[in-house]
């Protein structure tokens, strides 16, 4: 099975439990091949809890698919704080985050993900709203930065 198979499997697995796939990846360290999932939680955090749950339910779908012939280890966590956006479905996953972005010609600058239109993004740059194209971003890193008064700025949602 290729790794797109594979993606469209996790993700319609992990929607019967309200989580949306965010990447998929294929790591070895020290000599062992490991299958490292991230996810989200489409109502309220990624806890271990539900981490354990996808967990426990792609296993035996990843067996019964025989995705790796060789033995794997089999890693679900969160997307997490701080990551690197480089998919659709990361700027998808990530509206209202703030990020830090760097194109291709050499400009750098932090924004909140406003939206996806087709290859897009949509950025609020201090209230102002700008569209690149996916194609002209070098790197886009989501930060976390404590606000002047000690709250939490991009990655959680302030009422």
């Amino acid at each position: 099975m290729d790794l797109q198979k594979l993606e469209s499997l996790l993700e319609n697995t992990l929607k019967s439990i309200g989580c949306a796939l965010y990447d998929v990846a294929l790591l070895k360290e020290n000599q062992q091949d490991i299958l490292r999932i991230s996810i989200k939680a489409l109502q309220g955090p990624t806890s271990l809890e539900v981490c354990e749950q996808a967990s426990l339910l792609i296993s035996p779908l990843l067996d019964v698919h025989d995705f790796m012939p060789s033995s794997y280890t089999l890693e679900v966590s969160s997307m997490g704080l701080e990551r690197t956006l480089t998919k659709p479905r990361h700027f998808e996953l990530s509206m209202g985050d703030l990020v830090e972005v760097r194109t291709l010609e050499k400009e750098r600058f932090k924004g909140l993900i406003a939206g996806l239109e087709g290859e897009n993004v949509i950025l609020n740059i201090e209230g102002t709203l700008k569209s690149l194209p996916l194609s002209q971003l070098k790197k886009v890193k989501s930060v976390f930065e404590l606000g002047k008064w000690g709250g939490a700025k991009g990655n959680f949602k302030q009422n």
